[in-house]
């Protein structure tokens, strides 16, 4: 049975909070400070959007804009695309590829938690299949001469005073293992 990793698990950067009604400066200038490309937008306790460095290269800076008094509520995205912490990574995978996104905002009971990228994700469920491969190598018999008896058959890798030993079912049971 496949492991299941929640979003939550994943979620590396924290949600920073800033308000509609603040300036593209201000917001930069928090961005920066974090090293977070980033925020969420809350008014009244309510996510309203999100606003990220591109939304700000693409329309405040490549536009011309005065970042000084441009407010966030002009260029956030509205209504964004969310997903609660206790979902699988493959529900936000699946996600972020039916609505073209590259990162999605993480939630707890409709409150900001993070966010994840595509990125986290796949290292996250790369991270997965390495080690349900390693499971599946372990469960893997080992056949062979036993160092003890010379029989060959399924061998079992124990230690006797210290040193790594193969050894058959045979000998395992005669010496109590």
């Amino acid at each position: 049975m496949a492991a299941m990793m929640t979003v939550g698990q994943v979620v590396k950067r924290k949600a920073i909070v800033v308000r509609p009604d603040d300036t593209i400066e201000r917001v930069a200038k928090i961005l920066s400070r974090h090293k977070v490309g980033s925020a969420v937008v809350v008014e009244n306790d309510e996510i309203v959007g999100v606003i990220t460095d591109r939304d700000i290269l693409d329309k405040v800076v490549a536009k011309g804009r005065d970042p000084k008094t441009v407010r966030v509520r002009e260029v956030m995205t509205k209504n964004p695309v969310t997903i609660e912490d206790d979902y699988d990574i493959g529900d936000a995978i699946d996600k972020m590829m039916e609505k073209g996104i590259r990162r999605l905002l993480v939630t707890r009971l409709g409150k900001p938690l993070g966010f994840v990228t595509a990125a986290d994700l796949l290292a996250a469920l790369n991270t997965l299949n390495s080690e349900e491969e390693e499971e599946e190598i372990e469960e893997t018999e080992v056949y062979g001469i036993c160092e003890l008896c010379g029989q060959y058959g399924p061998l079992y890798k124990v230690y006797i005073e210290g040193q790594e030993r193969w050894i058959c079912e045979s000998c395992k049971d005669s010496l109590n293992l």
